[in-house]
């Protein structure tokens, strides 16, 4: 009996520990800072897709990862994954490019719609979730920006 208290009072413990990691952590922005078409074939588009990732929190942090979904004047554009470790510092931030790919007839319907209106910035939305080290459950982002994008080589 007394095994079973102490193995309940750890899991407390262990509990409460990671509830107090994340009391007062607030998670990362993520914005679009730039986009670069990399590579262009009959069946897709590779972009590079740079993000710049801001720090609120005053104390660093270790990104693992990045999953998001990027948003083009109210479609969805691409998802984006990252799986390297980005250490963000206290109350700072860092750029991230990451590659995104589109499928030439999703992109060529997009391109359409953005020529109607070539004068204008193009509004984006990204949200996502961020894996940081030392917490246990994903923290979520949801960024509306605008951007443009380069020209077509």
């Amino acid at each position: 009996m007394k095994k079973v208290l102490s193995l309940w009072v750890a899991m407390g413990l262990l509990i409460l520990s990671g509830c107090q990691s994340l009391a007062g952590l607030e998670s990362p922005e993520v914005s679009v800072s730039g986009i670069n078409l990399n590579s262009f074939s009959l069946f897709e588009q590779e972009w590079g897709l740079t993000l710049r990732v801001q720090n609120p929190n005053d104390r660093e942090l270790t990104l693992n990862s990045l999953d998001y979904e990027i948003y083009v004047n109210g479609e969805k554009f691409a998802r984006g994954l990252t799986n390297e470790s980005i250490t963000l510092p206290a109350m700072g931030d860092t750029k991230v490019t990451t590659a995104i790919t589109t499928s030439l007839l999703g992109s060529l319907q997009q391109l359409q719609k953005i020529q109607q209106n070539q004068d204008q910035p193009l509004q984006y939305w990204l949200v996502g979730k961020s894996r940081v080290a030392g917490v246990p459950i994903p923290l979520s982002f949801d960024k509306e920006g605008e951007m443009k994008l380069p020209a077509m080589p």
